[in-house]
């Protein structure tokens, strides 16, 4: 009996430990890294075994003159879905809502589409860890398949255009309290007609850290793509703040707006948009076990 006491007794400690060095690794862990809200996703990969939930409500106005004049107002709630596998890799789900209202000058009248965005899968894979030379690097590869879907933006059954998206990120601390980021990506048709390569972007955030856990960012960040053989090209300007209310839990509020108009662009468009939002992590793989 009493070998069997000892035993319990030490299986005990050892549970307290463990449940001990648990605590203070998650005491320990840096806070939280989200890719939104700005368009410069981050380089930084969510931390293994946690889940991390990053989702946002934005309003958007933009006025295009490609072809008959159309005003649209768009509506979306944003979310991703992050789960770090190791240190070097995580997966992902991006799943965003729209109600999107057209009106134009041209044949077509008013129009309302409303539903899910087709979902998007993909992963995260970190090829530099920052040095005093060299910033942090990671690739992001993600799919975007027409039939998951809902709604008005739900693809016909026999569609077999199925979208890819590349991009790679860089970060880099310049200060205690300043860092840069950009990120260059391409997308196009990974299966169906269209083009591999048809679209891309770029951008270019600079953050700052304002003290108690509050930080402000400015990013410019251009979007391109292929019609035909006519290339088109839109910049635009935005800037935000984030607040820390724990090492797990972050508030954003945002704002930015077109530069076409002042570009000279191929696309002449102008335009607006406001949101904000919320990224929580908890760790996932200790409810797994």
């Amino acid at each position: 009996m009493n070998n069997w006491l000892a035993g319990a007794l030490a299986l005990s400690s050892l549970t307290m430990l463990a449940q001990e060095q648990e605590a203070v690794h998650i005491l320990n862990m840096t806070p939280i890294a989200t890719d939104r809200p700005n368009i410069t996703e981050s380089a930084q990969i969510t931390p293994v075994g946690w889940l991390q939930y990053e989702g946002g409500y934005q309003f958007s106005r933009a006025a295009e003159t490609y072809g008959a004049y159309s005003l649209l107002d768009r509506n979306q709630v944003e979310q991703v879905l992050r789960f770090g596998i190791n240190k070097k890799l995580e997966a992902r789900v991006v799943i965003n809502a729209n109600t999107l209202k057209t009106s134009s000058t041209g044949i077509v009248g008013p129009m309302r589409m409303t539903g899910v965005d087709p979902v998007t899968f993909g992963i995260k894979y970190n090829l530099l860890v920052e040095t005093n030379f060299l910033p942090h690097a990671t690739w992001l590869s993600h799919v975007t398949l027409p039939w998951v879907a809902a709604g008005d933006y739900r693809a016909p059954a026999q569609t077999n255009l199925v979208f890819h998206e590349q991009r790679l990120m860089l970060e880099k601390s310049l200060t205690k309290r300043l860092g840069i980021a950009s990120n260059l990506g391409v997308s196009g048709g990974l299966v169906g007609s269209n083009g591999f390569v048809s679209d891309g972007m770029f951008s270019l955030a600079a953050d700052y850290d304002l003290g108690n856990d509050f930080g402000i960012y400015v990013e410019y960040f251009s979007e391109w793509f292929w019609a035909g053989s006519q290339f088109y090209n839109t910049t635009y300007f935005d800037g935000g703040f984030t607040k820390l209310l724990s090492n797990d839990l972050q508030l954003d509020v945002y704002a930015g707006f077109n530069l076409s108009a002042y570009t000279s662009a191929s696309l002449p468009t102008t335009g607006i948009f406001i949101g904000t939002g919320i990224s929580y992590r908890l760790p996932l793989a200790r409810y797994l076990k």
